[in-house]
């Protein structure tokens, strides 16, 4: 039986794996409620429901990301992209998260933000966003799989 490496088998680098699939599961599950007093959260997947829009580009941006991840250990362009396409996530989900942090009425306290009910999708993001970064320091010093 043959058993050199074919291409087209995955090789996943696990760090950009699971770190683009943490931080796509981040951003649609809840990041945080405007009071405890609210039933609903605010998250990617919410956006997706009601409004869609401009917060696909999160969603497709994490899913290349995913998707080169699985070859990244095989390719060293899959493994860039799968980087590039994480920080372009980044980028995309930060600016989510801000304008829906605008969004809510200011209140009286000076550290208003840090009052919000948070759940654990920021978390999430953040774990997995680092840990793509974690991932994209390693690509750059690893030998390349043939």
């Amino acid at each position: 039986m043959d058993d050199s490496p074919r291409w087209y088998r995955p090789a996943p680098d696990v760090l950009l794996l699971v770190g683009s699939a943490t931080a796509l599961l981040g951003y649609l599950i809840p990041w945080f409620r405007a009071s405890r007093m609210h039933q609903w959260s605010y998250s990617g997947w919410a956006y997706l429901e009601t409004e869609g829009g401009w917060t696909w580009l999160v969603v497709v941006s994490l899913a290349i990301a995913v998707l080169a991840g699985l070859w990244a250990g095989r390719s060293v362009a899959c493994a860039k992209l799968s980087v590039g396409a994480a920080v372009a996530g980044m980028f995309l989900a930060g600016a989510v998260v801000a304008v829906s942090l605008g969004a809510l009425p200011e209140r009286d306290s000076i550290n208003w933000v840090g009052e919000l009910p948070f759940e654990m999708g920021m978390p999430l993001m953040a774990v997995g966003f680092g840990t793509v970064v974690a991932g994209a320091l390693g690509t750059v010093r690893r030998p390349v799989r043939d």
